[in-house]
Formats: structure tokens, sequence, C-alpha cells
């Protein structure tokens, strides 16, 4: 699945905010990665790893989000892959993803 332009030109500095913040990986989800993204109306869906619980998570968090919103010039909604306890919600947003960034 190739993702929208608007996206797609953005993801060398989507791969440099999730290195900046400590991420473990960042995909994205919903209509970007299913093909119904509306440029004039679509937010941007990502699924975030933000790893182990730590001192700064919630700092670390909320910078992804500000800057990410900034680079995309539009609302970016973040799953957090440890906030999905569903297992049938797992599968879905696995099903859809499109892998962005995965640390070393």
């Amino acid at each position: 699945m190739s993702l929208p332009n608007e996206i797609a030109q953005h993801i060398p500095e989507l791969r440099s905010l999730a290195v900046r913040y400590g991420l473990r990986s960042v995909a994205i989800i919903g209509s970007a990665a299913s093909g119904s993204f509306d440029p004039s109306r679509s937010d941007l869906d990502l699924l975030v790893d933000f790893g182990e619980y730590s001192n700064g998570l919630a700092r670390r968090a909320l910078g992804f989000y500000r800057d990410a919103q900034g680079l995309f010039g539009r609302r970016v909604d973040v799953v957090s892959v440890q906030g999905i306890k569903s297992q049938t919600w797992r599968e879905i947003h696995d099903s859809m993803k499109v892998p962005i960034y995965v640390a070393a």
C-alpha cells in the first residue's frame, strides 16, 4: 500500500521524531493506511510503541504528539501499543498498519 503524498513526503522527519523521543516503533494506521485518506479532512492515525514505562514518558509522548501535528499540519491521533488491551483491536491494527520506524 502506498501512502498519500501528503504523508509520504514527511516520513524521514517522522522517523527523526521517533528517534528524538525514544520510541520503539511507529506505524501508520487508519485512512492513510487503508487508502481512504482525504487530504482536505482526514486526520493521521499513528500506532506507537513508547517502550517500557520510565520517568519522562508523558513528556516524550506529548512532545511527539505536538511535533507530529506540526510536521503534518493536521490533527494526529496517537494510539499506544501498550494501551491496546483487546486482542481483536490489536489484530485489526496489525493487519492494516504501515510500518514507518522500528528501533534497532
